[in-house]
């Protein structure tokens, strides 16, 4: 039999055959949404919560103490300044640099770390007395905010890597998440309960609209607070002297790295006069470090830094007076631009400027970022189910991330719950590491 192979034979052909279509910039961005969001969501739900849990974390370190005297009124710094100073001559009188943090609002404690033998030692005092304070082992709140960027179990610098890339990819789930759903606003107002996958669907986009902006700012910040660590390139090409990199810390950070001392014994000059210098330019209360540089010896240099818990910045305000007579040798209030947006975005993103009402509200949009992640990885899971072949029997790769979802979402937030219920379990900080893991092994085994 002959073939028939004219040109308006074979233009039939194709036309008869289906051409695939690509896929639109929707359908991609969804794609990239869910694989992002898959990827990390796990970390990322752990770094939600924590970090929601953190706006607290003062408050709960007082909770998890409660032998910690409590306050009636904020002491004023330029009484307290002078007797803390007094006990740090007597507790490290050989350490070439003291710290001192003073009490606040939200905190009734005083504290100092100090070098000693190239190692630090740290110390609480009762505002009171300006003596140490005998206090259960415990790291308290403190716990989640590490957690929440350094994940604790691993070494600091693969945490804050790992929280680092969670979080590039959170910014990326976000943006795609936008430009999937175009009718994203009319979704927040559409609930539909008892609808499987539908109703899941619902609950993610209503709960990623209510705190967008929030989710984004938190997000971008996050990465912010450690962009030195996650690009170092730029500031390595531009500063390169020794001079450079320490002028470029001193518009990061209120640190002043002590100098060499001079070997000449001196007295500390009245260190009350200088704080009252400073309280005169910040008010009674917005002294928020105290920091001795060599002190004991006639280089010694004092450095009375303004408290960041009523500004919208964290960028670094100080005074530098000369330990032996007083004098003010330096004031610092103002950084460069560049250093002025890092202040404000850090700042923004750990909330330190918040009063109660807005500390509530940070938490309770922060809770529900944590929500939204949760429920993006159950609905991948409740999605995905429907189109298996045999639901009583899912392939490997299903029933893993079913297991994750458990480890992560219910094996974390009983965890969290055992650390607030252990108070008084000694050293709870070694026992919650370990409730923690058990907790999540015992949840993954289930």
């Amino acid at each position: 039999m002959a073939m028939n192979t004219s040109p308006k034979a074979a233009t039939a052909g194709v036309a008869g055959r289906k051409v695939a279509k690509a896929p639109g910039i929707r359908q991609t961005m969804s794609n990239l949404h869910i694989w992002t969001g898959l990827l990390a969501g796990w970390i990322l739900y752990a770094m939600f919560l924590t970090g929601t849990v953190s706006y607290f974390r003062d408050e709960i370190s007082q909770w998890m103490r409660p032998e910690v005297p409590s306050q009636s009124q904020l002491a004023d710094a330029a009484d307290l300044a002078p007797r803390l100073i007094s006990t740090m001559q007597t507790l490290a009188p050989a350490s070439p640099q003291w710290g001192i943090r003073l009490p606040d609002a939200r905190n009734n404690t005083a504290s100092a770390f100090w070098r000693d033998d190239k190692r630090f030692q740290r110390a609480t005092f009762d505002p009171a007395t300006a003596q140490p304070l005998t206090l259960r082992e415990s790291i308290g709140g403190e716990f989640f905010y590490r957690f929440h960027f350094q994940l604790h179990f691993l070494p600091v610098l693969w945490g804050r890597w790992i929280a680092g890339l969670c979080g590039m990819f959170m910014l990326v789930a976000i943006i795609s998440g936008v430009i999937t759903h175009k009718k994203i606003f009319i979704d927040f107002f559409t609930f539909r309960r008892g609808k499987g996958q539908r109703s899941w669907l619902d609950a993610h986009n209503a709960l990623s609209v209510l705190g967008l902006p929030f989710h984004l700012m938190i997000t971008y910040t996050g990465l912010v607070t450690l962009m030195l660590l996650y690009m170092p390139w730029g500031s390595d090409v531009a500063f390169r002297e020794a001079a450079q990199r320490q002028a470029m810390q001193t518009e990061l950070s209120a640190f002043v790295s002590p100098d060499h001392p001079s070997g000449e014994k001196a007295t500390l000059a009245p260190v009350s006069v200088m704080v009252q210098q400073a309280q005169e330019r910040w008010g009674r209360d917005g002294i928020g470090n105290i920091n001795v540089n060599n002190p004991g010896d006639a280089a010694a240099r004092v450095i009375v830094v303004r408290a960041d818990d009523a500004r919208v910045s964290s960028s670094p305000q100080y005074m530098m007076f000369d330990g032996t007579n007083g004098e003010l040798l330096q004031t610092k209030d103002r950084v460069g631009p560049a250093a002025e947006t890092r202040g404000v975005l850090y700042a923004l993103h750990l909330g330190r400027f918040a009063d109660y009402p807005l500390r509530w509200l940070y938490f309770l949009v922060s809770l529900a970022g944590t929500a939204m992640v949760g429920t993006g990885l159950v609905l991948w899971t409740v999605k995905r189910r429907a189109r298996l072949p045999d639901p009583a029997r899912p392939y490997l790769g299903f029933r893993l991330v079913e297991k994750l979802n458990i480890v992560s979402i219910a094996g974390l937030s009983v965890a969290m719950s055992a650390f607030f219920g252990g108070i008084d379990c000694c050293p709870q900080h070694s026992w919650i590491a370990e409730a923690g893991k058990l907790t999540c092994s015992s949840s993954y085994g289930g």
